[in-house]
């Protein structure tokens, strides 16, 4: 079984200007973290496309109530943030069907890349580690990947045996802008020499929640500060796990179940009752046969749906999925010095929609993919070459229609190891992905998004040349990464608002045309003071998208802004203090029919504390964020002008881990 990882102290350098000065170790050296995502063993200095690695404190400290909102600050990451409830990440200015989120290597299994209102089924409080991959990962991953990968591993299948037989956490958190109060335990324990138990649970609550500024037009007029109306949030989860680890593999399962319930803010505002149940399991083989070193598979299965509740109390519409995915790893011994993995990957998802907003026809969608990735080493060059070839499958039994699509997809890459301390990169990929039911076939009134969403069932195929270049720097007291990127793609596909209207609400329409995405992620960690058991850094993250409808020149919706965080880390024996400052410029290179928005500048302030010094797992913090109560709106967010972000706000926390 894969051996529990203890992350390096470089880890968290990469994942975001939070996450910058970590380590309270006085030695200058780092290391570059394994990235598990990687179906080879690889380090981040052998991705030859950013990598950002949140596990530890860092995690604890930036964990929020959605995936969105927990890499709200990871270079290259933004969120969709429909309100407190609801936030999938946004990878380089693209989201929802490109953006690939897993649970532990699996699909999500979940809406959330049908609506923006609808959350990722993902909770956040179970997450011990979260691994982001930006740029195309569609070889490994399924065309759903074209922009990246967010990958949050839970430990529900313990991959361990436990220190002293049993291990487990505890954390209690709260948040005074919307009175939230979060707790979460679980626990680990080795009832044989290779039989590991887990169990979890977890809870939430919050209340509407405050803003820096007005949440409306009238509050404005009245030049009163309030609350963001039907907010309001709560939500429980638990899991239990089981695995025999061996010395000649290991196998797992889990039983998981997910329950949410949260308002979504604007006009017709509605709430969303949101209940899932999975089931996952696990294998691993070391050398199972001539010339293979590992064959891992991974199978998961969920019942999904959610209702979306009326200020009547009626239930307008009614979503309900049914999914499975599997995935089939064969790591080769290395031949003529090449290593590779190769492997196949198959699913299924059952949509139904029913009720008033049933914009969606019932519909399957069937996927099979084999893919093939290769590595080889040369002194200090490294060498990558991989492809993916994948058939899909969409059917529509009430139209008596459908669409089958076949997509290749290959990439190349080459990493230069300079000296210890630094590597280069370049990679090369082409892409193509097919589109989705949601974009085929929709065609109705969407209350939650205050769109009629319209199909087209004519759509092709979109397929994308990328390029990137890298620069890492992962030793001594200066450490950073820099990366420049630019995609490139023909028939893409996207929903834009039309400027008409249908049924009282805005008309989007989706379409295909040729699309430009450029940008760059910069960030740089310098511990410039050292002494007997105090450290002082400084930290600095910058990230640009420009995206552009290449055939009118006219910029793309909903693109993130520039993005800009310097931070201040100091620590002391067992008290670690930080300073940042985190913003967003103005973003007026806007679509049609969309507004701009104004930029912002948040300052915040963290404080954490181990107070008994024989036992460093108890831990205490002390937050506070957006100090100066600043108006601020997330530009892709399609409630901007509802819902701003929070506003001042004091954070409480305690962790005990065993």
């Amino acid at each position: 079984m894969h051996k529990s990882l203890s992350l390096p102290a470089f880890a968290v350098l990469l994942a975001a200007p939070s996450a910058f000065a970590q380590s309270q170790s006085q030695e200058p050296a780092q290391l570059a973290p394994v990235v598990v995502t990687a179906p080879l063993p690889s380090d981040q200095t052998d991705m030859t496309t950013g990598t950002t690695v949140l596990a530890g404190d860092d995690l604890d400290r930036q964990r929020g109530t959605t995936l969105g909102e927990t890499l709200r600050h990871t270079p290259g990451v933004a969120g969709s943030d429909f309100g407190p409830g609801a936030s999938r990440p946004i990878i380089r200015g693209q989201g929802g069907p490109r953006v690939r989120v897993m649970r532990d290597g699996l699909d999500a299994f979940d809406a959330a890349s049908v609506s923006p209102d609808h959350a990722v089924a993902v909770p956040m409080d179970s997450a011990r580690r979260i691994e982001v991959l930006r740029g195309p990962a569609s070889l490994l991953y399924g065309s759903s990947a074209i922009a990246g990968v967010v990958n949050v591993i839970d430990g529900r299948i313990p991959d361990a045996l436990p220190r002293n037989g049993t291990s487990g956490e505890t954390r209690l958190n709260y948040g005074s802008a919307d009175k939230r109060k979060t707790g979460f335990a679980s626990i680990d324990t080795a009832v044989t020499n290779n039989v590991v138990l887990h169990g979890e649970a977890g809870a939430l609550d919050a209340e509407d929640y405050s803003i820096g500024g007005y949440a409306s037009a009238t509050q404005r007029e009245a030049g009163v500060k309030n609350t963001v109306p039907n907010t309001a949030m709560k939500g429980r989860d638990g899991a239990v796990g089981a695995s025999f680890l061996g010395d000649g593999g290991y196998g797992g399962l889990s039983l998981a179940r997910m329950n949410s319930y949260y308002g979504v803010p604007g006009a017709d505002p509605v709430r969303i009752d949101m209940h899932q149940t999975r089931l996952d399991g696990k294998f691993g083989l070391y050398d199972p046969l001539p010339g293979l070193h590992e064959l891992r598979g991974k199978l998961g299965y969920a019942d999904y749906k959610h209702d979306e509740i009326e200020q009547t109390g009626e239930i307008g519409t009614r979503f309900n999925l049914d999914n499975w995915e599997g995935r089939l790893e064969a790591l080769h011994e290395p031949i003529a010095g090449i290593e590779g993995v190769f492997g196949f990957q198959g699913g299924r998802r059952d949509f139904t929609a029913i009720g008033e907003e049933a914009y969606l026809p019932q519909n399957t969608t069937d996927s099979y993919a084999v893919f093939l990735l290769e590595r080889y080493e040369l002194g200090d060059w490294q060498f990558s070459l991989g492809g993916r070839l994948e058939y899909t499958e969409i059917d529509v039994p009430a139209q008596n229609t459908g669409r089958d699509f076949t997509t290749l997809s290959y990439s190349g890459g080459v990493n230069y190891r300079i000296n210890p301390a630094w590597t280069a990169g370049v990679s090369l990929s082409h892409t193509q992905r097919a589109p989705t039911a949601e974009e085929l076939y929709s065609n109705g009134e969407h209350v939650a998004t205050n769109s009629f969403e319209i199909g087209n069932a004519r759509l092709n195929k979109e397929s994308a040349w990328h390029a990137e270049a890298g620069l890492r720097k992962v030793q001594g007291d200066v450490t950073g990464s820099a990366s420049v990127y630019a995609t490139r793609y023909s028939d893409y596909i996207y929903g834009a608002f039309t400027g008409a209207q249908q049924n009282g609400v805005d008309e989007r329409l989706y379409s295909q045309t040729g699309a430009d995405f450029r940008g760059m992620e910069f960030e740089i960690a310098w511990t410039f003071l050292r002494g007997d058991g105090y450290t002082l850094s400084a930290d600095g993250l910058l990230d640009f998208v420009r995206a552009e409808d290449r055939d009118n020149g006219r910029p793309l919706p909903l693109t993130p802004p520039m993005r800009y965080g310097l931070g201040l880390t100091g620590t002391y024996d067992a008290i670690r203090l930080r300073l940042e400052m985190l913003g967003a410029a103005k973003q007026d290179r806007v679509g049609a029919n969309e507004t701009s928005t104004e930029g912002y500048t948040l300052f915040n302030a963290a404080l954490t504390w181990r107070p008994l010094q024989a036992y460093k797992d108890f831990i205490l913090s002390l937050e506070g964020r957006n100090l100066s109560d600043a108006e601020a709106r997330s530009h892709t967010s399609l409630l901007k002008a509802e819902a701003p972000l929070l506003g001042r706000e004091v954070r409480l926390g305690s962790a005990v881990k065993f």
